[in-house]
């Protein structure tokens, strides 16, 4: 639902981000804009020794990741752990998507996962807390298959909004390259074949690459209820739903999805939509008929929205992949670009708005990412600049 006006504004202070294309938001975007792709199942490029990411031994790599995403957030945000003691206050909150948590650890190392955290989904955050210094505030994880890192950002701007924290750390972090988890996606008909590279949106998408990543968000209420700095990236809208149509499949209508957009769009004006994109047969086409759908209510008025998918350049990470749509929608409001969406070479057919295979340049003043998880997990939020 659209925030209401009199409600505190969210504010994105600092973004992280760590892929297969880079290890910073920087590095992925120049490599975004050249149209670098990742051409097979693929992980992220982590230090050498995990402790240099971790101060310890006995780090895995989503939680790795997760940390060099998360600290380069606070970086930017000037929130580190001797910012003021803002991490360590009881008024932050650290919340965290993941569709698996440390899965490496447990199938691979399981005697790492004994030695400080115990076992389960939520070690992943107990670990991000020690990495960074967070204190005492709230502490949440979200487990919403790949709607995970929406969902978490969801539920921080929640916290804010209703006074439980004035600012949050938010990470999603993923890794599901495991023989198992690529082998259950190959049986399910959704990987894309040896050699073919994924392509949303295209006639002849044919599957997804699967990759590791991890992005991080930093939130703060504004100074004053409702107002924010002209330039700030505001978080202004959400919505998020489950259709429960298919236990791995997705809504071959795109009801849901198709709601949760229009909820987060409002009827008001749109300038990009960081669509799902996943490059499968039935995502993409569902999808794009739920784009046109949603957008049918806002009158045509000047250029029309552009879709895009990171996914046919980074890969699909999972639980991160929502997170990461926001990460470069920040970037595309700041830079004034959109990328090319990679791999497209004869897009569906889209009537209220525009997929394009080449980087384009135009003002981004209000952007939607959304993502669609197995079970009908579903989320959307609205992102605008002041």
């Amino acid at each position: 639902m659209p925030a209401a006006a009199r409600k505190p504004s969210i504010v994105i202070r600092g973004v992280g981000l760590i892929t297969p294309l880079g290890g910073n938001v920087e590095t992925n975007w120049s490599a975004l804009l050249r149209g670098d792709f990742i051409a097979d199942h693929s992980r992220v490029g982590l230090p050498a020794r995990p402790g240099s990411a971790n101060d310890q031994d006995d780090v895995g790599r989503v939680s790795a990741a997760g940390l060099i995403a998360a600290r380069e957030a606070l970086a930017a945000a000037s929130l580190t752990s001797s910012y003021q003691g803002a991490i360590s206050t009881d008024r932050t909150a650290l919340v965290v998507g993941t569709s698996r948590g440390p899965v490496d650890e447990w199938l691979d190392f399981p005697e790492l996962s004994r030695l400080h955290h115990g076992f389960g989904i939520s070690t992943l955050a107990a670990r991000l807390a020690e990495g960074v210094g967070h204190g005492n505030g709230p502490r949440l994880t979200f487990c919403g298959a790949c709607a995970s890192g929406l969902h978490a950002l969801i539920h921080a701007a929640m916290l804010i909004e209703h006074g439980d924290a004035d600012r949050a750390l938010v990470v999603a972090s993923e890794s599901s390259l495991h023989p198992v988890f690529l082998q259950s996606f190959r049986r399910l008909g959704v990987l894309a074949p040896k050699g073919f590279r994924c392509r949303p949106f295209d006639v002849s998408r044919n599957g997804l690459l699967v990759s590791e990543a991890a992005a991080a968000i930093t939130l703060e209420r504004s100074e004053e209820p409702g107002k924010s700095a002209p330039g700030d990236i505001i978080l202004d809208g959400r919505a998020f739903a489950g259709d429960a149509a298919h236990l791995t499949g997705f809504d071959p209508d795109g009801a849901t999805i198709r709601r949760v957009l229009s909820e987060a769009i409002g009827g008001g004006p749109v300038d990009l939509i960081h669509a799902h994109g996943t490059g499968t047969v039935t995502n993409d086409a569902a999808e794009a008929s739920a784009i046109d759908a949603a957008l049918s209510d806002i009158a045509a008025a000047g250029e029309r929205p552009s879709v895009y998918s990171h996914k046919g350049a980074i890969g699909h990470s999972l639980g991160a992949s929502g997170l990461i749509s926001v990460v470069l929608n920040v970037m595309m409001h700041r830079r004034g670009v959109v990328p090319g969406n990679a791999g497209l070479e004869s897009p569906l057919p889209l009537a209220r708005a525009t997929l394009s295979r080449d980087a384009v340049s135009r003002t981004i003043s209000r952007s939607i990412a959304c993502a669609a998880g197995f079970g009908g997990a579903t989320a959307a939020v609205s992102l605008r600049t002041r």
